[in-house]
């Protein structure tokens, strides 16, 4: 190839790859909407400003199917992203253990509330695509769960934390926090929201320290 057809080649490249991005980001909010079988190609073309019914969407995925793949590959990696942060404040032997579980807690609440749409979809594409949603729930359940187990594992160690099983503990803190954040879901965040949020993290804090 010509450097000429090499350079002209970039820019439509790099427009495939926007454009790629475009449709897991609509996909990501179509899909918890509506659930995967209730969403069209020619509405993801649409949301993204392809021609709706000109098939531009098969450019870039072969079918629906494939792009919720892509979309659940993504959204492990990020949540691998998220949960490095966490343990590398748990994992720091320099970092106060109130501080390490207060800044862990919070990023897990924020984590969340930033994945409301993936936890919806979760639970709209469970019996269609049981597989892949598997995948999904052991990257935000049990490799969570699994992780924080190991780094409250060292911190017991260290004596900074209640002498008790971590993975029993872990489970205590992601499902505590869950629920809450399940409740802001279903009744919204109350008036005094970070009030309540701060008093719920002091608490799980001094149930794990020593």
């Amino acid at each position: 190839m010509t450097a000429r057809r090499l350079a002209n080649s970039r820019p439509a490249s790099k427009s495939r790859g926007k454009t790629r991005q475009k449709l897991l980001d609509a996909g990501l909010v179509l899909f918890a909407q509506k659930g995967v079988e209730g969403v069209t190609v020619s509405e993801l073309e649409e949301a993204v400003g392809l021609k709706a019914g000109s098939g531009s969407f098969y450019r870039h995925f072969p079918d629906k199917g494939a792009l919720l793949e892509a979309l659940i590959e993504q959204e492990i990696e990020k949540a691998q992203t998220r949960r490095a942060r966490e343990q590398g404040a748990l994992d720091d032997p320099g970092q106060d253990v109130r501080e390490a579980l207060t800044l862990q807690f919070r990023l897990t609440l924020r984590g969340l509330r930033e994945n409301t749409a993936l936890i919806n979809l979760l639970n709209r594409a469970a019996d269609h695509f049981p597989a892949l949603i598997s995948r999904l729930r052991a990257a935000f359940v049990l490799d969570a769960t699994e992780t924080v187990a190991r780094s409250y594992a060292g911190r017991i160690q260290r004596g900074d934390m209640v002498s008790a099983d971590p993975a029993v503990l872990a489970t205590l803190v992601q499902s505590t926090l869950f629920g809450y954040f399940s409740a802001e879901q279903a009744f919204g965040r109350p008036a005094n929201a970070e009030a309540a949020e701060t008093a719920l993290i002091d608490t799980l804090v001094k149930i794990l320290i020593r």
